[in-house]
């Protein structure tokens, strides 16, 4: 998963840490979120919709979470990722600190955003090929 949403938790700290990062601020993430939601009430969205609710995580396969730095996201993916380890799952999680939401689209051209690309792509070769 890259930069996932999980739990709809805008309390978390990278919430208030990105409320004016480039390309996705926390107003986007709002108006995102209201436009997937409709008329679900997200104080306490259900599992479906937000997987890192949900009661039990056990019995998942392998995961790899990345997540950016200058991403209002940004802990929820790493959350979700210890959430993960604690039910047992098999996790890697990956803070491309310097980067934002969406730098894949950037992979190629920003080296940084390339690297952690092909860090991601490893991981998906490991998980289909072994």
């Amino acid at each position: 998963m890259w930069y996932p949403s999980t739990q709809w938790d805008p309390t978390l700290p990278s919430f208030t840490e990105n409320a004016t990062a480039p390309i996705l601020d926390a107003r986007a993430v709002a108006a995102f979120s209201r436009w997937y939601a409709g008329e679900v009430d997200m104080s306490n969205p259900p599992p479906g919709m937000a997987p890192g609710r949900a009661p039990n995580l056990g019995g998942l396969p392998p995961a790899y979470i990345a997540v950016a730095g200058h991403d209002p996201l940004r802990d929820d993916g790493i959350r979700y990722g210890e959430l993960l380890a604690a039910a047992g799952v098999p996790v890697e999680v990956h803070n491309a600190e310097a980067l934002v939401h969406g730098y894949l689209g950037y992979a190629g051209v920003v080296p940084a955003a390339t690297a952690a690309a092909e860090r991601g792509l490893a991981a998906l070769r490991a998980a289909l090929h072994g």
